[in-house]
């Protein structure tokens, strides 16, 4: 059933999350009309290694303690958990920028890219996808949903606001647009983290405690969304390290972008619901029924709607997105669906489901990403993401039904 806080908490999620998405297309829309679609593309494919080497880099840390804090007693021991995870979060930006700064030694001296220069100069903005990946995952467990929700919000808003002024006197470039965009985020971020009140103290206990738990749960989820979350950001590597631009990087990440509202609603529904899930035995039918109605809905509007959207947003140069999106929208609702399916497995410890169901999605997104993409280009691309959602759904869902059963 649907609570009455629970109600007020997925208005709220949604409501921001449905801000932040539209915020995204309208920066799409900005990006877009101030780069050539190459440049564009160049944007997307620095991004694309950001955000697949912050999913590699995560070692399930971040799900542990998200884990954690669902089920901690008091507020000072889940100040405590956010201090040791932030401790962890530290480490690993490191790490990035360390992986960041090779990646643009090998685009340099190995590929002979003209783009290289360009891994260097994001080095000191590489973060974002981090930390936003630190605050969606672990304010899931301290039921933390205004936080996830500012962090959805602001980073595009304030960017928007900003780089429409600075692009229309001084004129945009790629090295402009990569600073601002991951730069603003990066700031706001840390922000955010900084003010939902971590504590250091007795971090070597808290640190043993997040480790003993990541070894049980989290190293499991990590194994599996090697091979399904960071597996996806191939698509935009291997679309450009096959083609002599990143033309069609643009278009393939720029249809991803318009297509993610489908996947936001069953989303905030499983983020919102995952400390209450932690101590029941089932989802409530009428959460899956209404969550799966709404969802055709959804996909149902985006189709009737996504080629005069496009039509008046981009310019004539993005208007092919439209169809792409149109294919992508099935995959990006049954992800979204899949998602309420995990965030219940996750709720209660249950990191083995979660990494098979990642490793079989994972397994035909990698196969598709490297070998569909050099074959048939775009469209293997597209035809992948679609097969491995659907196959990410349909056995996130029978593991489901599993555990209901035996429990």
């Amino acid at each position: 059933m649907f609570h009455s806080k629970k109600i007020s908490q997925i208005i709220l999620l949604y409501s921001t999350t449905f801000i932040g998405v539209v915020l995204g297309v309208v920066v799409s829309v900005l990006n877009t009309h101030s780069l050539s679609p190459a440049d564009y593309g160049d944007v997307r494919y620095i991004n694309n290694f950001i955000a697949f080497f912050s999913g590699i880099l995560l070692f399930g840390y971040f799900v542990s303690g998200s884990r954690l804090l669902a089920v901690a007693k008091s507020p000072k021991e889940c100040a405590e958990l956010k201090g040791a995870v932030i401790t962890i979060l530290c480490i690993t930006v490191f790490v990035l920028v360390i992986l960041i700064c090779i990646c643009g030694l090998v685009h340099q001296f190995v590929l002979h890219k003209d783009y290289a220069y360009l891994f260097y100069w994001v080095l000191p903005v590489c973060s974002p996808a981090i930390l936003l990946n630190y605050i969606n995952t672990t304010s899931q467990g301290d039921n933390s949903i205004s936080m996830i929700a500012a962090a959805r919000v602001f980073p595009s808003l304030i960017y928007l606001l900003l780089a429409y002024f600075v692009y229309r006197k001084y004129g945009a470039s790629v090295e402009k647009m990569l600073w601002l965009q991951n730069g603003i985020s990066v700031v706001i971020l840390i922000i955010l983290i900084w003010k939902n009140s971590p504590s250091f103290s007795n971090l070597k206990k808290s640190l043993k405690i997040l480790y003993k738990e990541n070894k049980k749960y989290g190293l499991e989820v990590y194994y599996g969304s090697l091979a399904n979350v960071s597996v996806q950001y191939v698509a935009g590597i291997s679309l450009g390290l096959y083609a002599s631009n990143n033309v069609n990087v643009g278009f393939y990440t720029l249809a991803l972008t318009v297509t993610s509202p489908l996947a936001m609603l069953p989303n905030v529904i499983g983020t919102t619901y995952f400390k209450q899930f932690a101590s029941q035995s089932t989802i409530s039918r009428k959460i899956i029924v209404g969550t799966i109605g709404m969802s055709l809905l959804s996909l149902l509007g985006f189709i009737l709607l996504i080629f005069p959207i496009v039509d008046i947003l981009y310019d004539e140069s993005y208007q092919s997105v439209a169809v792409y999106a149109c294919f992508l929208a099935v995959g990006s609702m049954m992800q979204g669906l899949g998602d309420v399916f995990n965030r219940f497995l996750g709720a209660h410890g249950k990191g083995k489901p979660i990494r098979n169901v990642a490793w079989i999605s994972g397994g035909i997104a990698i196969v598709g990403y490297i070998l569909g993409v050099y074959v048939f280009g775009l469209y293997g691309a597209i035809a992948t993401r679609i097969i491995s959602s659907v196959s990410y759904f349909l056995a996130i869902f029978i593991y489901y039904r599993q555990f209901v059963r035996l429990s």
